[in-house]
C-alpha cells in the first residue's frame, strides 16, 4: 500500500471511531448504577458540574438535589434556565466543570503542568507516531510512544518517554477560579535505535476559567552532538546537530471559545537551542473534543520556512 493510501486509511478510520464515540458514551449511562451515582454526587452550592445529555444538550451548575420517583433517579441542577430536572436515562455524562476538560496535561506535543491523573489515554499523532499516557495519583504522569511508519526498519522508528511530576497545585491569585501548578520531568527520545537524547524540564502552568497558559525551560543532558536520520525507502539519511547541554523554551495556550464547551484553539512556540534562533517552531491549531475523544487540527510554521499540516486523536476511554 502507498503511503498516501495507508494515510488516509488510517484518517477514516479514526474519523469512524470519533463518530462511534457519542454513542458509547450514551450507552454508558443508560446503563448506570443509579444508586452509585447517588453516592458519588455531592451536593454543594459551590460545586459546579458538567452534563451532557443523551440528545446533546449541555448543563451546567450546581447539583442541588438527588430525587427518586415512579420514573426512577433524578438530579435537580441549578442551570441557566433554572431549576432543571433531569433524569439518569436522559444523561450520556456528568463530571465536575473543573474535571469535565480531560486534555488539561498536554496541549499539542507539549505537556503542561497539570497531571494526567485518570484521564489515561491513548493517541495518534500525525496518523504515525502511537502513544498512550497515565496517572498515578495527582502526581505522577507517565507517557510513551513509538512510530509505525511504514518503508522504516525497525531501527530506525522514532521512540519517546515522558514521566513528569506535578510539584506544586494552589490557587493562583489572579482569576477567582484559577490554579497554578508546577512539574518537572525526564525525557527519553530514540531517534533510531542508536540515536538516544535525554532532556530534563521544568514546566508552570496557569489556568482561568477556559483557559490555560504555559511556559517550559528544557536541557538536553545526554545523547550524541550529532545525529544520522535514517529514511529507509522514503527519504536520504540526513545529520541533525543538537548539542548536549543545549537548553530551550517552550509557550503554549489553551482557550475554549466562549459558549463552545467542546471547541479550543491551542497554540505553542518552541525553540530547542536558545543560541540558535532558527531551531523554532510555531504551532496554532483548534481541538475539537468531549468526555472521550479529543482531535487537533493545525499548522506547524518552521524557520526553513516550511509550513507543515499537524493531526492528532487521542481517545481517553475510562
Amino acid at each position: 500500500m502507498k503511503p498516501g493510501m495507508l494515510r488516509g486509511a488510517l484518517l477514516s478510520m479514526a474519523l469512524a471511531i470519533v463518530t462511534a464515540m457519542p454513542l458509547i458514551a450514551q450507552l454508558e449511562w443508560a446503563e448506570a448504577d443509579a444508586e452509585r451515582m447517588k453516592e458519588e454526587i455531592r451536593i454543594d452550592p459551590d460545586r459546579l458540574w458538567y452534563v451532557r445529555l443523551v440528545n446533546g444538550d449541555i448543563l451546567t451548575g450546581p447539583v442541588l438535589a438527588v430525587e427518586r420517583d415512579d420514573q426512577g433517579y433524578a438530579i435537580r441542577i441549578g442551570a441557566v434556565i433554572g431549576r432543571a430536572k433531569v433524569y439518569v436515562k436522559e444523561i450520556a455524562w456528568i463530571e465536575a466543570l473543573e474535571r469535565s476538560y480531560r486534555q488539561r496535561h498536554r496541549v499539542f506535543i507539549m505537556p503542561t503542568a497539570e497531571p494526567i491523573r485518570n484521564d489515561h489515554f491513548v493517541g495518534l499523532w500525525e496518523l504515525g507516531f502511537l502513544y498512550a499516557g497515565a496517572g498515578i495519583g495527582d502526581i505522577v504522569s507517565i507517557t510513551a510512544g513509538r512510530t509505525f511508519v511504514p518503508g522504516l526498519a525497525a531501527a530506525d522508528q522514532v521512540s519517546h518517554i515522558n514521566v513528569k511530576a506535578t510539584l506544586y497545585d494552589a490557587p493562583n491569585g489572579i482569576v477567582e477560579t484559577g490554579r497554578q501548578y508546577y512539574a518537572a520531568g525526564v525525557t527519553g527520545s530514540w531517534l533510531g535505535s542508536s540515536n538516544f537524547m535525554g532532556h530534563v524540564y521544568g514546566v508552570a502552568t496557569f489556568t482561568g476559567a477556559r483557559s490555560q497558559v504555559s511556559t517550559m525551560f528544557f536541557a538536553k543532558v545526554s545523547g550524541e552532538d550529532f545525529y544520522t536520520v535514517n529514511g529507509g525507502t522514503l527519504f536520504n539519511p540526513f545529520n541533525v546537530n543538537y548539542p548536549t547541554g543545549s537548553v530551550g523554551i517552550g509557550l503554549s495556550m489553551d482557550a475554549r471559545l466562549p459558549d463552545f464547551y467542546d471547541l479550543h484553539v491551542i497554540g505553542e512556540l518552541w525553540n530547542n537551542d536558545l543560541t540558535r534562533p532558527a531551531n523554532t517552531m510555531v504551532f496554532l491549531g483548534v481541538r475539537t473534543t468531549n468526555e472521550h475523544v479529543s482531535m487537533d487540527f493545525g499548522l506547524a510554521v518552521f524557520s526553513a520556512p516550511a509550513v507543515v499540516p499537524m493531526v492528532s486523536f487521542s481517545w481517553t476511554p475510562f
